[in-house]
């Protein structure tokens, strides 16, 4: 061989090297994509409950401003969204999405306002064909919605700071809480309160999480909504993810009971004197010292008779119909938290899991 044609022969290999993997198109594979999907959504959404939780425990002890996420927590929750989008935009095809009967827009409620309305706007298709990326931006907007409105609902206390100043359907960073009157006192927590708020927070996120994942692994195999739900094996294991998140609220806050405007005394003098304040806000004006689970009693701070309190709603916020539950214990609280995640948990995999027009997991007729 000559030392041209040594050359010629080497320049068509490096060629055929370079353009072949760009000349073989990624291969079509719902079933895989579908988990691609599935599990990546599901890092997303442990972020971004997890980095929420995190803030608002800084922001309670006052060692950030608030509100939350702040500018750290959102910067995580955003690298999570875009490395999910990448995995996802690797193993989807336009295919896998029409075969897995996405929609071909972000449309996924109709009536939008706030927050959901800007979901509902991102495109998602160029011409026929459904963009894997921009659809996992799609089901990435909707879920922060739903997401942050649970924490919204775990955290009374900073409802409007998680929402963005309002729990209504102009919230821009919230879906809409569908009861929030009597609006309870938006402050932060600390003592028992605090500890008490993040063990109700850390409890209820890794409830969702956990109880999706196993519902979400049923799906993968083919399951339907009814046909997870009715499973035994199943059941056993979602059972037990609510009996662990009851006793963590049972163990952090103990026999509090739930109240929008828990009672407080401001000391204003010697020994236990006090004033009457309107609100604790008011007390540190007068230059007082806000005393928790204490009333002012005859000019004198006393201890509070029964159960102490946690801030939190007076009827459960996620219903149909309002008022809703009214909630005087802490058993009604807990049971709340699964009214709230188990809806929220419907509407989150109905957006990922299209079977037969979406009928394999409806979502909720309310949406």
């Amino acid at each position: 061989m000559t030392r041209y044609r040594f050359l010629s022969v080497c320049a068509a290999a490096i060629l055929i090297a370079c353009v072949v993997p760009f000349a073989d198109p990624v291969q079509a594979d719902p079933a895989g994509c579908q988990s691609a999907i599935a599990k990546q959504l599901a890092k997303f959404k442990k972020k971004h409950l997890k980095e929420h939780v995190k803030c608002l425990k800084k922001e309670n002890k006052g060692t950030i401003p608030g509100p939350c996420p702040d500018a750290a927590a959102q910067a995580k929750i955003d690298d999570a969204a875009g490395k999910a989008t990448a995995v996802i935009a690797k193993f989807c095809t336009p295919a896998d999405l029409a075969g897995l009967n996405f929609r071909t827009d972000c449309a996924y409620e109709s009536n939008t306002a706030g927050a959901e309305a800007t979901c509902a706007a991102l495109p998602v298709s160029v011409g026929p064909d459904i963009q894997p990326d921009k659809l996992a931006e799609c089901l990435e907007c909707w879920k922060a919605a739903e997401l942050s409105e649970y924490i919204a609902i775990l955290y009374p206390s900073h409802a409007l700071g998680v929402c963005g100043g309002t729990t209504s359907a102009q919230s821009t960073a919230c879906s809409d809480l569908d009861c929030t009157t009597p609006l309870p006192d938006q402050r932060d927590l600390t003592g028992g309160e605090g500890i008490c708020q993040h063990g109700i927070g850390k409890a209820g996120t890794k409830y969702l999480l956990k109880r999706e994942k196993v519902l979400e692994k049923c799906a993968l195999e083919g399951g339907t909504q009814a046909s997870c739900l009715a499973d035994s094996e199943v059941q056993l294991k979602l059972g037990k993810i609510e009996d662990k998140k009851a006793t963590k609220i049972k163990n952090k806050c103990g026999n509090r009971d739930p109240a929008p405007s828990p009672p407080f005394c401001c000391r204003t003098g010697m020994g236990n004197a006090c004033s009457v304040a309107a609100d604790r806000d008011a007390c540190v004006v007068m230059g007082g010292t806000v005393q928790e689970d204490k009333t002012c009693d005859m000019g004198s701070c006393a201890p509070t008779m029964g159960n102490k309190k946690i801030t939190w709603w007076a009827f459960c916020p996620e219903t149909d119909t309002c008022p809703g539950t009214a909630l005087s214990t802490l058993d009604d609280l807990t049971a709340c938290v699964d009214t709230a995640a188990d809806a929220i948990l419907d509407e989150l995999m109905c957006l990922q899991f299209r079977g037969n027009a979406g009928a394999d997991w409806p979502c909720p007729p309310s949406e």
